[in-house]
């Protein structure tokens, strides 16, 4: 009986453990085939890898061929291809065709597993006519349909691997710029109390009033850095409160100026459109986050044109939420990508910039407010989204 070997593209042969082989297939697929595939793809752990699902699923399938080459092509999206063969000969040559992994064998038929990476099941046998029996086509069938799921399993693995990764360093970054924003905070309030102290100094003494402006802009400067500082960490505390009415206008606010630099460097210019409406019932915190998001989706989507990012505040025509509408003019959405914007580590961000955490955040979040969000397309580009955020408990006053 010959021995069948593995190979990985760009290593030496390497010997496997023996393969026990049955009988040549019949006219029907036998059972035990079938459950020594199911048992294999079932025995495959989470975090198994591209090669080590395909090499387990392939020996399963393997044990029902006699005589015949079993193989995979898969194309690396970063790094060598992964290539399995199992043969009953040796290598013909040190190359690999896509197309073609065994030369030794006569002839070889190939399958398509994922038409998006061009991946392939390869059979091969000196005989032509057990290419084309109608057992042997069906194992394949079936062999495919089981690389097929395994394959984009092992990819949706590592993509949320590396969405954790992503959201961890993004995590621990932002702790860091807190700590940094926090250690801002004492020259902030000398530089505020010096600038007003010499100001003031200044008017009684008969300083140019140039020179008052000058201070006068300092101080106004510090003010506002110690202020945006004092937001900010705020913000990247866990929330401890308790939903209470708030003024959404306020949070608006906050957030746009969180934003401010990402409009300056996109070119983005911000209208408001804000109604008169009742204070929300909501947590200040979580709700800032909700507007920091969108808002700097959007500026990402101007990136490269600039645009207008509208935003527009309303009673619901039902008046029992208050409806917030936020319109960009960036690239858009793809209709196809639409239902999926909110599930999480999903982005169409291919340049890193994306976790995919985004946008399922501020689902829950506003979820979790007993409110609704939904997005859609706008013609010819951009994109809006409809938020309906419940309102406090009845009050005449409106903010």
């Amino acid at each position: 009986m010959n021995e069948r070997t593995a190979e990985r593209l760009g290593e030496p042969p390497a010997s496997a453990a023996p393969v026990t082989l049955r009988k040549p297939l019949t006219r029907d697929i036998p059972l035990d085939w079938l459950d020594d595939l199911l048992l294999a793809a079932s025995e495959l752990e989470p975090s198994a890898s591209i090669e080590q699902r395909a090499s387990a699923l392939l020996g399963a399938a393997a044990k029902a061929l006699v005589g015949c080459g079993l193989g995979v092509y898969i194309p690396g999206a970063a790094g060598a291809p992964v290539v399995i063969r199992l043969s009953p000969r040796a290598h013909a040559d040190d190359g690999y065709d896509p197309a073609r992994l065994f030369p030794e064998l006569s002839f070889e038929r190939v399958l398509t597993i994922t038409p998006e990476d061009r991946s392939t099941v390869h059979v091969a046998t000196d005989d032509s006519g057990y290419l084309d029996s109608a057992p042997l086509v069906a194992l394949l069938d079936r062999l495919v349909l089981t690389l097929r799921a395994s394959i984009r399993e092992a990819r949706a693995q590592q993509t949320l691997r590396d969405q954790i990764i992503q959201a961890e360093k993004l995590a621990s970054l932002g702790k860091i710029a807190a700590g940094v924003v926090h250690e801002l905070n004492n020259p902030l309030t000398s530089i505020l109390a010096y600038s007003e102290y010499l100001r003031r100094k200044g008017e009684r003494s008969g300083f140019d009033p140039s020179d008052l402006e000058r201070l006068a802009r300092i101080n106004e400067a510090a003010d506002r850095i110690l202020r945006f500082s004092r937001d900010l960490i705020a913000y990247s505390r866990p929330s401890s409160e308790k939903p209470g009415a708030v003024s959404l206008h306020d949070i608006i606010e906050r957030a746009l100026i969180f934003c401010e630099h990402l409009f300056e460097q996109t070119g983005v210019t911000v209208e408001k459109r804000f109604g008169d409406i009742p204070a929300a019932r909501g947590v200040i915190g979580p709700l800032t986050q909700v507007f920091v998001n969108l808002f700097t989706n959007a500026a990402h989507a101007m990136h490269e044109n600039g645009g207008c990012l509208s935003i527009t505040t309303a009673m619901s025509p039902d008046d029992d939420h208050i409806a917030v509408t936020i319109r960009d003019d960036g690239h858009g959405i793809e209709p196809h990508h639409l239902p999926r914007i909110f599930d999480p580590f999903f982005t169409t961000k291919t340049d890193g910039t994306g976790t995919g955490l985004g946008l399922s955040i501020v689902r829950n979040i506003v979820a979790s407010h007993g409110g609704t969000i939904r997005a859609a397309a706008r013609t010819p580009r951009g994109t809006t989204f409809y938020l309906d955020l419940p309102m406090a408990l009845p009050s005449s006053a409106h903010r």
